[in-house]
């Protein structure tokens, strides 16, 4: 089997489902071996996108015209909601990540043999770099071929002068040569540590720099040393682009490279999760969207998920172990803001944070409110209970943090947060009009104070 840059991509998603791995069509029920996916002896390569493809930042053999170029033509696929092959194949994405997911799985699975497998990759290469090949790299029958003075399209070009034949003749050697002959380049870190039995992800909030993270991270690696914790952020995340649902999936898509990476360097440790805020959103949603997302032990601390999120049924396929949900008194952040998003039945965000959740297997760690408002469960004397759970799931509070009851205020708050959004509405709108009047006076035309003042309440959002 030969595949080139997506087609790549294709060849090997052909070969998981052949193989009965398809994450993808998990509720279609699992699908049988095919017989001749067994027969499949080599699968060769070409530039594949094994890690899928960002235009987050500019590759290194780029041109900085050619990279604008590109991220201008995905925003117009974006924005006309076409072009739905390419944009799939994002890093991070539920196909990629599925798919890398589920190869990695395969090749861990005792009673499996993956094919002998071969990338080559051209040392021009804008697209693909040698580091997104870790988790095929991962694997035993896994070999890495470099060809020179090539770039991502031109290695499947052998018909042009002098280096035409010689690219010819690395694909006729990874074709042909014996497995055993073929001497491999080295991916520069791509190590796998079969030593790590568990890798914990810490995952911080909107409007948080993240400081706590390595405070618990600390606290997880004092407990256990054969630990790999997890605290790459996805930066300061502002309250408009929370409020923004690509945005959010944005960030979903960048915890699913970071989960794919961790699960291929370690593919013999359990996993756990510890998030505030919108970092629980970001486990929530990719175990949504993405079938082959698991996670054994998951915290949770001001949680932005929906009351009614389906825990039970997460649980009842195994793919999930057990959760704790830690519940603030007074968290008036969490009544409030996305209290009214829940009312909204399309929205994915919700009140879990304030009013706990409705499913069993997600209420039954909460049994008290820790005392304080949306950071009351990061406080230090919580983070050894909190890594004490991620190793091991067992939830040891201490009593001295918690309470049985919450603010009365915040709870009726909580119900009437419809009108606290109403309100603010109001009172955004009077003042307009008086910005309005007030430069009006200045003979500044309504409809430039109006855009202007849309622009200041715009970029408060985005910077607070």
């Amino acid at each position: 089997m030969v595949g080139h840059s997506a087609g790549a991509l294709i060849l090997r998603k052909t070969y998981v489902m052949a193989m009965g791995y398809d994450s993808d069509h998990v509720m279609l029920g699992k699908i049988p071996q095919r017989a001749w996916a067994t027969k499949v002896d080599r699968i060769i390569l070409m530039a594949s996108i094994n890690r899928g493809f960002s235009l987050a930042q500019r590759p290194e053999d780029m041109n900085w015209i050619k990279f604008q170029l590109q991220r201008l033509g995905f925003a117009l696929l974006a924005l006309t909601n076409t072009g739905r092959f390419i944009r799939r194949l994002q890093r991070g994405s539920p196909f990629v990540a599925n798919l890398r997911i589920d190869w990695i799985r395969l090749s861990q699975n005792s009673t499996a043999v993956l094919p002998q497998t071969i990338q080559l990759l051209g040392d021009l290469d804008d697209v693909v770099c040698e580091e997104d090949n870790v988790d095929v790299a991962t694997d035993q029958n896994f070999k890495y071929l470099k060809v020179r003075d090539t770039g991502h399209e031109s290695i499947v070009r052998f018909q042009e002068p002098e280096i035409g034949a010689y690219r010819k003749a690395r694909f006729q050697h990874a074709l042909t040569t014996p497995f055993e002959a073929i001497e491999g380049d080295i991916i520069p870190d791509a190590t796998v540590d079969l030593s790590v039995d568990q890798v914990v992800f810490i995952m911080h909030g909107i409007r948080d720099t993240g400081l706590w993270t390595n405070a618990v991270r600390q606290a997880i690696e004092a407990q256990k040393k054969t630990a790999y914790v997890s605290v790459a952020g996805y930066g300061y995340f502002p309250m408009l682009r929370f409020l923004l649902l690509g945005a959010r999936q944005t960030n979903v898509h960048w915890f699913m490279d970071e989960y794919t990476e961790a699960i291929a360097r370690h593919p013999r440790a359990a996993l756990s999760y510890i998030g505030h805020s919108n970092g629980t959103y970001l486990i929530a949603s990719a175990l949504e969207r993405y079938r082959a997302c698991t996670m054994d032990r998951i915290a949770f601390a001001g949680s932005v998920v929906r009351s009614d999120y389906d825990w039970d049924g997460l649980v009842r396929q195994g793919r999930v172990q057990t959760i704790r949900n830690d519940v603030a008194s007074a968290d008036w952040i969490m009544s409030i803001f996305p209290g009214f998003f829940e009312l909204l039945r399309f929205s994915d965000l919700g009140t879990a944070g304030h009013n706990g959740f409705a499913a069993h297997e997600g209420k039954k760690n909460t049994v008290a409110y820790f005392k304080g408002g949306h950071g009351a469960a990061l406080q230090p004397q919580n983070h050894n209970s909190l890594a004490h759970f991620a190793l091991t799931g067992e939830v040891v509070r201490e009593d001295t943090l918690l309470v049985k009851q919450q603010s009365n205020v915040v709870a009726m708050v909580s119900k009437l947060c419809w009108a606290v959004w109403a309100a603010i509405a109001i009172a955004l709108l009077l003042l307009g009009f008086a910005i309005v009047s007030l430069l009006a006076l200045l003979s500044v035309p309504a409809g430039v104070s109006w855009l202007l003042y849309a622009c200041l309440v715009l970029l408060l959002l985005y910077t607070l």
